[in-house]
């Protein structure tokens, strides 16, 4: 059997009777052995992390889906199955029964791998030094160092090297000086965010301790990027980050688990060499 990793698919014959699975060509198999129990896993090289994985994710389906799936492993006459499970990602697995129902998992697992104080940590001077306006096309629109956003009311948004800063307050009007404070925090987190530095989760926050200011800065970072001409009814780009409205709040494209990308991106990659380590290692 070749080494599992990303992007493996492997069809094995589960065995209603005996609840043992069988490789498909009948010849032996160091992953159909694991599972069945006939060895521990950890005195082949060939196996890892990913395979120890594999075996509770087929666990798992046999245990739920004819739950789900009333019909599933009740046919009297058969009682050989198809079972596919594929890696998609270092952290997304299927199973599924000949062709039907796929189970799809997602491993939080590479949370591990995460330092708490990095989902909140200073993100340092904003990448993005090229303005680009709304572009129809692929509703898209940069926002970079150096933009100014006049806010019609006296008071405007400038975008600096690494914040965002209010101008114009002080016009004893404690309503808009405050809504501007956290206008200017808000746009400052959603420019970090585009750019993978932070977590959307900081939209909501202010000097590092106060959320939900007047509703909430979301709300309002929307009106400006509709204002942009950006449609945030449908996916947009901002500042190269394929973006959309989910229940309100802006997400990335794609993105399940809420983390600022540089921070999961890392986790995942050093998740990955850890699911590659043979069983043997593990001891």
């Amino acid at each position: 059997m070749s080494i599992s990793g990303v992007g493996s698919r492997n069809t094995y014959i589960y065995n209603t009777r005996t609840g043992k699975l069988s490789s498909k060509d009948g010849q032996n198999d160091a992953f159909v052995n694991y599972f069945n129990g006939d060895s521990k896993g950890d005195e082949e090289d060939v196996l890892n992390g990913y395979d120890r994985s594999r075996k509770a994710d087929i666990k798992k389906y046999l245990e739920m889906m004819p739950q789900i799936e009333r019909d599933l492993f009740s046919d009297p006459a058969k009682e050989e199955y198809e079972i596919t499970t594929e890696i998609i990602d270092a952290v997304t697995t299927t199973v599924q029964v000949d062709g039907g129902n796929i189970l799809k998992r997602y491993d939080a697992g590479f949370f591990t791998h995460i330092d708490p104080s990095l989902l909140f940590h200073k993100a340092g001077p904003f990448l993005t030094h090229e303005h680009k306006d709304y572009d129809t096309s692929d509703n898209s629109v940069n926002i970079a160092v150096g933009d100014v956003f006049d806010l019609g009311n006296g008071c405007r948004l400038r975008v600096g090297e690494d914040q965002v800063y209010g101008e114009g307050a002080g016009h004893k009007n404690e309503e808009n000086d405050e809504r501007l404070t956290a206008l200017a925090w808000g746009l400052g987190a959603l420019i970090h965010f585009a750019e993978g530095q932070w977590s959307s989760v900081m939209f909501e926050m202010r000097d590092g301790g106060r959320g939900d200011i007047l509703g909430g800065t979301t709300p309002m970072l929307l009106e400006l990027l509709r204002q942009l001409g950006v449609d945030t009814d449908r996916e947009f780009i901002l500042n190269g980050t394929k973006c959309e409205v989910r229940n309100g709040k802006i997400h990335e494209v794609g993105d399940k688990w809420g983390v600022a990308r540089s921070v999961r991106d890392e986790a995942i990659r050093k998740y990955e060499e850890e699911m590659s380590r043979p069983l043997s290692e593990r001891k």
